[in-house]
């Protein structure tokens, strides 16, 4: 893989985070979804090359694609993880109610 193909696809993630952050923002999970799978075949592609040796400019882009690319993940983390406890917990009180339905029953 090129350097600047590398950097291309580094830069890419980072565009999607953003793009994610603001469907986190905007509490559309599907569209978060379908972003985190753009997500994941960018991050393929970076895994399936070897790593070049970057220098000067090239190495900034892909520093400052990292560092963006960090910070949109702990946002959507802070806005998706209470989210995610709140459904949990509806999840497991819903279960709890049919145990105890069914235990009425019998």
């Amino acid at each position: 893989m090129s350097e600047s193909m590398e950097v291309q696809i580094y830069e890419s993630v980072a565009d999607v985070t953003g793009e994610m952050l603001l469907a986190a923002r905007e509490h559309d999970w599907e569209r978060l979804a379908q972003l985190e799978q753009r997500c994941a075949d960018f991050v393929q592609q970076l895994k399936s090359c070897t790593e070049e040796h970057l220098s000067g400019p090239s190495l900034q882009r892909k520093i400052a694609s990292i560092k963006k690319i960090l910070a949109d993940d702990r946002e959507i983390r802070n806005l998706v993880d209470p989210w995610m406890v709140k459904l949990s917990a509806m999840i497991s009180s819903n279960s709890n109610e049919r145990r105890l339905g069914s235990s009425y029953r019998q």
